[in-house]
């Protein structure tokens, strides 16, 4: 497993343990404070340390391109649909003129997870159809 597998894993990994708890402290905290639980996905800001000094190839550069042009991509996706959900949810249904301030935080938050998950998931995915495909 090379460093950019075990980036994608952190990634992947983190993402999913930050949703558990979101899930889980939501009925104790209530959902404006449970986001602070999302904190916890900075911590893939250490990633950089894995593999600094492995030097990738040009079949581990292509998988990069390709993922983060995918996450980008998704990221992209996931704050329209925060935004336009906002929107929705304080003008259609609630009749309000403004967002509250949690929401926009939570919906930055959203962008750069969705972005780092992504990315993760699809270096993971990559890796392994070249693994199955026999271009090793």
């Amino acid at each position: 497993m090379n460093a950019e597998q075990k980036r994608a894993w952190l990634a992947v990994v983190s993402g999913i343990i930050c949703l558990i708890g979101y899930l889980i402290s939501i009925p104790f905290v209530g959902p404006q404070v449970a986001v602070a639980i999302f904190g916890l996905y900075g911590i893939n800001g250490i990633s950089g340390l894995i593999g600094r000094k492995e030097r990738p190839d040009e079949r581990d550069k292509i998988i990069a391109r390709q993922a983060t042009l995918g996450g980008f991509a998704a990221s992209y996706g996931a704050l329209w649909v925060g935004c336009m959900g906002g929107w929705l949810g304080a003008f259609a249904w609630k009749g309000q003129e403004q967002i509250s301030v949690h929401v926009l935080g939570a919906i930055a938050s959203l962008g750069f997870m969705v972005m780092w998950f992504v990315r993760g998931a699809a270096i993971l995915v990559l890796y392994r159809r070249r693994l199955e495909a026999g271009h090793v």
